[in-house]
């Protein structure tokens, strides 16, 4: 399945070595992931499920909703955005 989340969660995640899903296509301020492929990174060994890199993905985002303190400073735009990739996945009813 195909859905639209904000960029700045899912660069993060990226920079942080997180498994995220594909990038089928981009805007300005959004990717279209497909959520039906699994990741392919260097630092996996190998290729992740589907499963299991929705799994990773949605994890890293429940983890900055529900650290408290957490969304300031230099996270206060990345919880937001965690925020409005759950509330995407949730609307695809993946999770």
């Amino acid at each position: 399945m195909i859905i639209r989340i904000p960029k700045v969660f899912y660069n993060d995640c990226v920079e942080c070595e997180t498994l995220v899903p594909p990038i089928i296509r981009e805007t300005k301020a959004h990717y279209f992931i497909d959520t039906s492929s699994g990741a392919n990174v260097p630092y996996f060994e190998g290729e992740a499920t589907a499963k299991e890199t929705m799994g990773d993905f949605i994890s890293r985002a429940h983890y900055y909703l529900e650290n408290f303190g957490f969304c300031e400073g230099t996270k206060i735009k990345i919880c937001p955005s965690a925020r409005a990739t759950l509330a995407a996945i949730k609307k695809a009813e993946i999770a």
